[in-house]
């Protein structure tokens, strides 16, 4: 393909994302020395003291563990993303991809807080259980990155794209963007949706968080976690209804 048309396809199909650079630490739950706010994966999260009461929990009353936070403070503007808070997802240490998952948001009064401390008063007898398993052990860093989402694997909305550019130039051309620009995976805010089997979304969501199967982060086989939430929802700052989807072979 000419390279002049490839990057005039790339402008028409491109959409804006945040790249997210992972980096494992040394540190697990019980050793975490990363800011209680700071963006990552695993580690002690922030959570108010005076909302203790309302830390997450299954329905028998096991407690969630933390397994992804970003500080939006930490990302670089985007429309649409909020530009502070906090969004956690919690997953259940004894079966991570059941549906006891839960988002939640502290927005930048809620973390002036005094924080409880999450591991020695909730989460040590449950990490201390032969049975706990998260998809990562080891604490990572998160740093973010400007950038745009060329191509996806079965992300609905970039086949629709391609749809559009095989009607507007020719079937080909298409195919020939698809070969050229293949599926990129990794870890971003926004941008296209990576899926291993199939994307599950009947209807437009906003990808808050995809992250990738990588080294010291497993889900399964090469599974993909995304975070979607509703264009409204999110433009009104309610994240009560934005939930957690795991595909994997």
């Amino acid at each position: 393909m000419d390279n002049n048309l490839l990057e005039e396809l790339k402008k028409q199909i491109g959409r804006e994302c945040r790249k997210i650079i992972l980096t494992a630490t040394d540190y697990t739950i019980e050793t975490d020395r990363t800011a209680l706010t700071q963006s990552k994966v695993m580690g002690i999260p922030f959570f108010p003291a005076s909302m203790a009461d309302e830390y997450p929990r299954t329905e028998e009353g096991i407690p969630l563990v933390m397994f992804a936070q970003i500080n939006f403070a930490e990302v670089p503007p985007m429309k649409g993303l909020p530009t502070s808070g906090l969004m956690q997802v919690y997953l259940n240490p004894f079966d991570w991809n059941d549906e006891n998952d839960r988002i939640i948001f502290f927005d930048e009064e809620q973390l002036k807080e005094e924080p409880i401390d999450v591991y020695e008063e909730i989460l040590r007898e449950c990490i201390e259980d032969a049975e706990y398993y998260m998809p990562a052990q080891h604490v990572h860093t998160m740093e973010f990155e400007e950038g745009f989402s060329y191509s996806a694997a079965d992300d609905r909305d970039y086949a629709r794209q391609l749809s559009k550019i095989g009607e507007e130039y020719s079937p080909e051309i298409a195919r020939e963007y698809a070969t050229a620009l293949s599926a990129e995976f990794g870890s971003r805010i926004g941008g296209y949706c990576d899926f291993t089997q199939y994307d599950p979304r009947r209807r437009k969501f906003f990808q808050l968080l995809q992250i990738d199967s990588e080294e010291g982060i497993n889900f399964y086989d090469c599974g993909v976690m995304h975070v979607f939430i509703a264009p409204r929802d999110l433009k009104d700052g309610n994240f009560e209804n934005a939930f957690v989807y795991t595909d994997f072979y």
